[in-house]
């Protein structure tokens, strides 16, 4: 599925974390476990482990809780279902143990925004450092990092007041990497 589905359909970043989520947590824990045999508990267990220790341990994380979160669990409970839906179609196995799992519930967390205050000393730096243009075309329209960095003076027509995102800018691997 991975190989030969994921890596056509999706983002090369999104490819990329799921390898991590393959090789960090799914292959460990379950990699052993013959497709057939894997049971809806043996997921949920799987996702109780993650919610409580799932965090690969790195430098970066090392202040961060030991559990990994739960839209990381959601996440990988919907690419392994996926996965078995795949090879329900092809009929490789009889059953999807992913029907069934009970899931963390996402938390929402409330947005922290600038003061009045806040945003005009931000912008007054903004100005000094020459860089006023970029953060308030990205405060103005929400763009993603990546797309922003991704535009090119083509993509902008004054004129008529239109910004065409074409394309997002991303590193992958330490290489920096220009994708759709």
């Amino acid at each position: 599925w991975y190989e030969n589905y994921a890596k056509i359909k999706m983002r090369p970043s999104t490819y990329l974390t799921y390898h991590g989520y393959i090789e960090n947590h799914i292959k460990p824990q379950l990699g052993k476990i013959p497709l057939n045999d894997l049971t809806t508990l043996h997921l949920q267990q799987f996702y109780k482990k993650l919610l409580a220790e799932g965090r690969v341990e790195r430098i970066e994380a090392q202040k961060q809780p030991k559990g990994l979160s739960a839209k990381t669990v959601r996440n990988i409970h919907q690419m392994i279902c996926s996965a078995y839906n795949l090879a329900m179609e092809q009929k490789l196995v009889n059953k999807n143990p992913t029907q069934g799992c009970a899931l963390p519930k996402v938390e929402h967390k409330e947005m922290k925004t600038l003061t009045s205050d806040q945003l005009g000393a931000f912008f007054q730096e903004a100005r000094d450092s020459g860089v006023y243009e970029l953060y308030y075309l990205d405060l103005a329209t929400g763009l993603r990092r990546g797309e922003l960095l991704g535009l090119k003076w083509t993509d902008i027509d004054l004129d008529r007041g239109v910004l065409k995102i074409q394309r997002a800018i991303s590193r992958q691997s330490g290489k920096v990497v220009e994708a759709p």
